[in-house]
């Protein structure tokens, strides 16, 4: 590494650009290896977490590149930061809280500042173009095909471990979601074996939030290619869809969201069935072992869900420009699956932002994120950008999985993702729709 900075201080000196290969292959290798590193993190692994961080911030470090959008994400990022620590300090030293809650929010506060916070950024240096993102998304597309591959070949056996389950979901999820967009597989038929090897996995799987993040995705896939196609061609509506390779991957994700609800239409009336049979219609007695089961559990008992997303809301209400404070969830609401614990947070990002910090909270946090997410969806439509629609696709995966499941911390993808197109959002908003229009044409 010293011989490579002494060839970088040369060439600065001497005013000549130089690519410094051995430093694009390290920022190649960690953004390839990011799903796996945002898997193995976590606010139970704070050591891991923290080296992983470290890790991706030495390598922005030299990759900066000083621009309008590295600025911008930069200054996003610090002022985020600079609320949560004002909003702890307001906890710490103005608000009644009791010592568990105060306890749960120094720990969400340190964590989502010193280590997901600049490993978000410290990304997103890495990548100036929508195109950047395809040794993530290749490596994502692969992981999520194995997962689902070993999911089907064990009968749905939760083999990254009984409390992961959810993240097995979620990996077939993202994977899929990549597969079904023209890039970086080039070939519809593969993505569309990859699609449904992925709704077969992500039903076995288990898991409600992967179910509605898939759900999601397709329905954004399907909605950005329509509107792609529209934009590329002329004529009638119908004519436009047909002549433009868009209009495929458009009917692609609609046929899978099909199958997806057909799967589920199916093992729902097979598993009354086996209930009705056995003659205990409430008894958990199911046929399919998948995910319909669990969506039928939901219509005996909300699973407390209800009840965290009124305190939330109510939190909220008592307090809407500031919030109640960090950590001031915890405790509330007794977890009817363990007994004598009690939730630390109502299971969803925007509510949790929204009751603990209030309204500023959201302006600071929530709302560069989603001006960002819509800036670059339009113009990726526009432009029929196939980089800028994976990425959208995985930010659509993990802000879905951030409104059912975890807190602001925990949910790192959504912020690392998140962050990454909103600096492409950046960047592609002051451009004109009159580019080239390809597949394999980034922002």
């Amino acid at each position: 590494m010293s011989s490579i900075l002494r060839r970088r201080h040369r060439a600065v000196l001497a005013g000549q650009p130089v690519q410094i290969q051995a430093l694009d292959a390290v920022r190649l290798s960690l953004l390839a290896a990011l799903p796996l590193a945002v898997l193995a993190g976590s606010p139970q692994r704070v050591v891991l977490s923290a080296a992983i961080a470290a890790a991706y911030v030495a390598a922005a470090a030299f990759t900066f590149r000083r621009s309008r959008s590295n600025l911008a994400v930069v200054g996003y990022a610090a002022v985020a930061a600079g609320w949560m620590t004002v909003s702890w300090l307001r906890t710490r030293y103005l608000l009644h809280l009791d010592s568990a809650q105060l306890s749960y929010a120094t720990s969400k506060t340190m964590y989502f500042v010193a280590i997901v916070l600049p490993m978000s950024a410290a990304v997103t240096m890495m990548v100036d173009r929508a195109a950047d993102f395809r040794p993530t998304a290749t490596s994502q597309v692969v992981i999520g095909g194995a997962v689902a591959l070993i999911t089907i070949a064990f009968m749905g056996d939760h083999f990254l471990g009984a409390d992961r389950y959810a993240w097995q979901g979620n990996l077939i999820a993202l994977g899929t979601a990549i597969a079904i967009q023209p890039w970086p597989i080039q070939n519809i038929k593969v993505s569309a074996v990859i699609g449904a090897l992925g709704v077969v996995g992500i039903m076995m799987a288990g898991s409600r939030q992967s179910l509605a993040a898939i759900v999601v995705a397709m329905l954004l896939s399907a909605v950005y290619w329509a509107a792609a196609s529209i934009f590329s061609e002329r004529g009638s509506l119908y004519a436009r869809m047909r002549k433009s390779p868009a209009g495929r991957y458009a009917a692609l994700s609609l046929i899978l969201l099909l199958l997806t609800g057909a799967y589920v239409a199916v093992t729902y009336v097979a598993d009354r069935g086996v209930q009705v049979a056995s003659g205990q219609a409430s008894a958990p007695t199911y046929a399919c072992q998948c995910v319909t089961d669990r969506i039928i559990s939901l219509q005996m008992s909300a699973g407390d869900r209800d009840q965290l997303i009124a305190h939330g809301v109510q939190l909220f209400l008592h307090n809407p420009v500031l919030g109640a404070g960090l950590g001031s969830f915890a405790g509330a609401i007794p977890n009817s699956l363990a007994p004598g614990e009690s939730y630390q947070y109502p299971h969803n990002v925007p509510l949790e932002i929204a009751a603990e910090m209030g309204l500023v909270g959201l302006a600071i946090m929530m709302a560069p994120l989603l001006a960002g997410w819509s800036a670059l969806l339009w113009t990726g439509m526009k432009r029929m950008s196939a980089p800028v629609a994976a990425v959208l696709m995985v930010v659509a995966v993990f802000f879905t999985v951030a409104n059912v499941s975890g807190d602001i911390p925990s949910d790192r993808g959504l912020w690392i993702f998140g962050i990454v197109a909103l600096k492409l959002g950046i960047d592609a908003w002051p451009k004109r729709a009159a580019e080239t229009r390809s597949f394999a044409r980034a922002v």
